[in-house]
């Protein structure tokens, strides 16, 4: 990806090959208590409400810096 590049909450699930159901799971573990599906698509649908230590479970379950995911609207 080049460098700058950002791209949406769903795209770098979908590049991780994660459905949300995955992505729930996957930061259920990271986090120690549940998440649901249902809070990934709200979080897909509007970016700019992640919490900053939801943003860094989701670079780190989608394997990708920070940076490189566009947290606004």
């Amino acid at each position: 990806m080049p460098k700058g590049t950002k791209i949406s909450l769903k795209a770098a699930r979908t590049n991780a090959n994660m459905t949300q159901e995955d992505a729930a799971n996957a930061l259920s573990e990271y986090f120690g208590m549940k998440i649901s599906r249902q809070r990934i698509m709200e979080y897909e649908k509007h970016p700019a409400t992640v919490p900053p230590g939801f943003g860094h479970g989701f670079a780190t379950i989608y394997r990708l810096p920070i940076d490189a995911i566009n947290f606004s609207n």
